[in-house]
C-alpha cells in the first residue's frame, strides 16, 4: 500500500510537470518564440528553463506595450 501511494503522487507530479512545460511550450509559440536563445528547440529545455524564458519573453513582450503607448 505504502508503496502504490509513492508511485502514484510520483507519477501526478511528473504529469503536473509535463502538463506545465506543455502549456509553457505553447504560450512561448504564441509570442513567437520558437527556440530558446542558444539554439535549442523549446520541447529539449528542461522545465525550469521554460520558466524563465516564459518571464523573459512576456516582460520583453510588456516592454514593448508601455513603449508603444508611451509614443
Amino acid at each position: 500500500m505504502r508503496r502504490e501511494k509513492w508511485f502514484l503522487i510520483e507519477k501526478s507530479t511528473i504529469t503536473a510537470a509535463s502538463e506545465r512545460q506543455d502549456y509553457l511550450i505553447h504560450e512561448l509559440i504564441r509570442y513567437g518564440q520558437y527556440e530558446a536563445d542558444d539554439g535549442r528547440q523549446l520541447y529539449e529545455l528542461p522545465l525550469a528553463e521554460l520558466e524563465r524564458l516564459h518571464i523573459k519573453v512576456k516582460c520583453d513582450f510588456g516592454r514593448k506595450m508601455s513603449c508603444e503607448a508611451g509614443d
